[in-house]
């Protein structure tokens, strides 16, 4: 049997991540749909059935192909300034249009008035803490109050937090320079038994913020792993039987979330090497996921409000087609016009840093200090 190493599917027009990405914030949408309709969690596709959920599952394959992709893209880029300044781009212009749309679509749905609405607080600090990436659980004054899961805007950014903190951990980790095949190695056996550890003492506890930071590192390291060890890592449907077979052993156990993202990661790494002729190159050329994931929320919210009996059906299906319109939209308006920005914000930042290192050095010796140079030298 000839096995494939990811190597040799790292180029765009050899693999499927960009359509795996659309999967994966597909089913977040799914999975949001069916809660937000009934409001109960228990609703949820896979909810008692494995660990996690659907949307939980997507997410996890967003942070494998994550770690495998920026791991990449730290590779090839100049400096660790400016694949931090990448990764920025990628994530926040868009998040930022994304507020300003809410923002004005709750001032013309809210049950305040205008004045009400305008002079509340609320408003300005939910623009700041979204930028802040900490405003998953707020909303805003008198906008889904009447939902069944009432009041919440856009929960599904609370995922943003921790993907922008493995952004900064991984360009740490390589201005450390340990994104060497034997010190990788050694950092991923330290940290897996950490986070593995502390998962495994947490079996049968309610997930608190410090398990989605092991959870999201356990999905984000592998990746990262996939395209370190990339030519000596096989991909096979006989590793993917094998580890699904393992994970399906494990549900239910401690152990589940340990294996849940090691099927699941090698599973999706294996599908993207699949031919999918048009398709792979249709989503090469527009990448919806980043959008479909940070409007679906608050579209499917929208849609209940304005169509209260609406089935879930009707619902996950609008959802699914209005969020990825809106995400084509964003991808051709806002995201990729700021990708191709890199360059040139790049040269702004070093001229910026460049103009502060030539004030400081050149910076007039105030009397204190003249007066310090005078006693040194008698």
């Amino acid at each position: 049997m000839v096995f494939t190493p990811v190597a040799q599917i790292l180029e765009p027009q050899r693999n499927n991540f960009n359509l795996l990405r659309v999967l994966a914030a597909s089913a977040v949408v799914v999975s949001h749909a069916v809660f937000l309709h009934s409001g109960h969690k228990a609703d949820e596709i896979l909810f008692g059935v494995t660990f996690y959920n659907l949307g939980d599952h997507a997410v996890n394959v967003f942070f494998v192909l994550s770690g495998l992709t920026v791991a990449a893209s730290l590779a090839r880029s100049p400096s660790t300034a400016e694949f931090i300044v990448a990764r920025g781009l990628r994530i926040f212009p868009a998040l930022a249009v994304c507020a300003f749309l809410l923002i004005l679509a709750g001032a013309v749905i809210t049950v305040c008035s205008p004045a009400q609405f305008l002079a509340d607080t609320r408003v300005w600090r939910y623009g700041v803490k979204t930028l802040l990436l900490g405003s998953a659980s707020t909303g805003l004054p008198g906008v889904f109050d009447g939902n069944p899961h009432p009041s919440t805007l856009n929960a599904s950014i609370w995922t943003l937090k921790f993907e922008v903190t493995c952004y900064l951990l991984l360009a740490f980790v390589g201005w450390l320079r340990l994104l060497t095949q034997h010190r990788y190695v050694c950092l991923l056996a330290l940290s897996w038994t950490i986070a593995g550890g502390f998962l495994l003492m947490r079996f049968g506890h309610a997930p608190a913020p410090l398990d989605q930071a092991a959870r999201f590192w356990l999905c984000f390291s592998l990746g990262v792993a996939f395209y370190i060890f990339r030519d000596q890592i096989p991909l096979s449907v006989i590793g993917v039987v094998g580890l699904g077979l393992a994970f399906w052993l494990t549900i239910g156990s401690g152990w589940e979330r340990l294996l849940s993202p090691l099927a699941t990661g090698y599973a999706v790494v294996w599908f993207a090497k699949l031919p999918t002729g048009r398709l792979r190159d249709l989503t090469n050329r527009f990448d919806l996921s980043y959008g479909m994931y940070i409007f679906g929320w608050p579209i499917t919210q929208t849609l209940i409000l304005v169509q209260p009996n609406i089935d879930v059906w009707s619902l996950t299906l609008l959802s699914l087609l209005l969020a990825a319109a809106i995400a084509l939209w964003s991808w051709l308006l806002i995201e990729r016009p700021a990708l191709r920005t890199r360059k040139a914000v790049m040269v702004l930042v070093e001229s910026r840093i460049e103009r502060l290192r030539q004030r400081l050095v050149s910076k007039p010796l105030g009397a204190e200090d003249s007066d310090a140079l005078k006693a040194d030298a008698t």
